[in-house]
């Protein structure tokens, strides 16, 4: 797909855009906001994005009954035509029914994503029989899954990934600062083999004015296989179809063995440049083992169709590696930096996801998502993301009402078991062997929560959950598919010892799988195990 590129900046070094409070107003569905591309020390800052006729639409729930949904539609704003009985959404280039799979529902008063809503909450309504009502407003035939109140807000997705916003790559010490960014059709900003991002009070916002419950297609902010360290700072992200934001590398299959100097790996190896360290991943085990460098990379294709990359070491490889192992990048991953910021349940899914090896700091933000707050993966099995963490402290944050929206039904299309979500793929097979992640602290923290689940963590070792202060909230109503306050399994070296509960608080259980008691040190909370309460905790996709 051709793209047009507002702010194109290539092979530069030393540059400032200032805005000065300018508004951009972009058009069409093939728009990129800004490409960044092999450039140093620039700077963009004090300016506005918005698109004319979004990528999204929106409607206000009138009526919903067993045969029908009613809902009001600014046609203004987002036109639209019926034609055999369907809606279609018309842009400036462009004209496109409702994805089934994605729209969300918003709450008329605080336009927050409705308690114990997800995706497509309305199933396939809004691809049934449609027709215009004398008053106006647009009927569609057939029963909803949910039936939502009467002013209840619905975000109407056409497309899931189209255009990134930002797109910076290939480079170094760049920032954004004070943007204002209402609109764009993918990730707000995606970061790939760079080093040191800064957002700086840049954040993905609901244009309020205009009265939107959304803003961007996908993620907040995505950073794949980047260095140094992403710095963000006073964002306050509202109304993205995704995250807050993702940091971590890529585990990319091994395909062929060619020899001790040559493999292939699929795909997802793009981003794996010759100079670049690697480790080699043990899919049974998960661990890292010998590292390598790339000598030569190039593409490989099978009857005309590409299919991954082949690497040659500079060296031979010692150890042995196999087909259907990993290749984790070693020389691109970097810190992690969040502070003085609001993640919020005024866009869908989770908050933060960062699977890095190196320093991560979560410290003094105000956490209320419909999701999970936090969610700490490391997957071989379905996104590849890659990054075992070896160092994460979450300090001197409050969580509050987080969970609305997490694991009812034992289910991964839900967005995360607990306040904080610690779920590698690798999953545990008995009391023995090494875990995944290392080194995560959670201490000083305020959680403020109607639910049990605090913490849901796999395959951890030295786990510290302490001086923490917990308070039971009456906000919402307990649903959650994990009762105790704690799931632990396969952990190693837990310490949960000095926090203050709240008496009103509903659990006071530390529920165990592949671990022995004495794994764990504690003050707070008793321990069981799972084996007796009969529990999968294994959840798939």
């Amino acid at each position: 797909m051709k793209i047009t590129i507002g702010i194109d900046l290539q092979n530069m070094r030393n540059i400032t855009l200032e805005g000065n409070g300018s508004e951009f107003i972009f058009h069409g569905r093939k728009m990129q906001i800004a490409n960044i591309d092999s450039c140093t020390n620039v700077i963009l800052r004090d300016f506005s994005i918005d698109w004319d006729r979004p990528y999204i639409s929106q409607a206000t729930i009138v009526n919903a009954s067993n045969s029908f949904l009613d809902v009001e539609i600014d046609k203004e704003e987002y036109p639209f035509v019926i034609e055999n009985g369907k809606i279609q959404f018309i842009g400036e280039d462009w004209k496109m029914p409702v994805m089934d799979t994605y729209n969300n529902l918003y709450d008329k008063n605080n336009k927050e994503i409705v308690y114990n809503t997800w995706d497509s909450p309305l199933g396939n309504i809004f691809s049934q029989k449609a027709e215009k009502l004398p008053n106006g407003h647009i009927r569609f035939h057939g029963k909803t899954p949910y039936k939502p109140e009467p002013g209840t807000y619905v975000s109407l997705f056409h497309q899931r990934y189209a255009v990134n916003g930002f797109h910076i790559r290939n480079s170094k010490n760049i920032t954004l600062k004070n943007l204002q960014i209402y609109h764009a059709l993918s990730h707000g900003v995606l970061g790939e083999r760079t080093e040191n991002i800064t957002m700086d009070n840049a954040s993905m916002m609901v244009n309020e004015k205009k009265g939107r419950v959304f803003s961007i297609i996908a993620d907040a902010s995505h950073f794949i296989n980047c260095k140094g360290t992403i710095t963000i700072t006073n964002c306050a992200h509202t109304g993205q179809g995704d995250d807050f934001i993702n940091v971590h590398g890529i585990n990319s299959k091994i395909t062929k063995v060619i020899n001790n100097h040559t493999i292939e790996v699929n795909e997802r190896g793009r981003l794996n440049e010759p100079g670049d360290e690697v480790w080699f991943i043990n899919k049974e085990t998960v661990q890292r083992g010998e590292v390598a460098v790339i000598e030569s990379k190039e593409s490989i294709f099978e009857n005309g169709k590409f299919s991954g990359f082949r690497y040659t070491f500079t060296k031979p490889v010692l150890s042995k590696i196999k087909e259907n192992d990993f290749v984790e990048n070693k020389t691109w991953n970097a810190e992690l930096i969040l502070k003085k910021c609001s993640i919020l349940k005024k866009n869908r899914a989770r908050g933060i996801l960062v699977t890095t090896p190196e320093k991560v700091l979560i410290e003094d933000n105000y956490f209320r998502t419909a999701g999970t707050a936090i969610l700490i993966e490391g997957d071989l099995d379905y996104w590849f993301e890659s990054g075992a963490n070896s160092n994460v402290n979450i300090c001197n944050n409050t969580f509050e009402d987080c969970l609305t929206s997490g694991n009812r039904d034992e289910s991964r299309g839900q967005w995360g078991d607990a306040v904080i979500t610690i779920t590698p793929s690798h999953k545990p097979q008995n009391n023995q062997e090494e875990p995944y992640h290392k080194n995560i602290n959670i201490k000083n923290n305020l959680f403020k929560i109607f639910d049990a689940p605090l913490v849901r963590a796999r395959s951890v070792r030295n786990f510290v959950f302490s001086k923490n202060q917990i308070e039971k909230t009456n906000t919402y109503q307990p649903y959650t598919w994990q009762k105790s306050a704690f799931m632990l399994d396969g952990c190693r070296d837990v310490v949960i010892k000095g926090n203050t509960i709240d008496k009103n608080y509903t659990s006071k259980e530390i529920l165990i799988e592949h671990m022995k008691k004495n794994d764990i040190k504690t003050d707070d909370f008793k321990i069981d195990l799972l084996d007796n309460r009969k529990v999968n905790t294994h959840l798939e996709w």
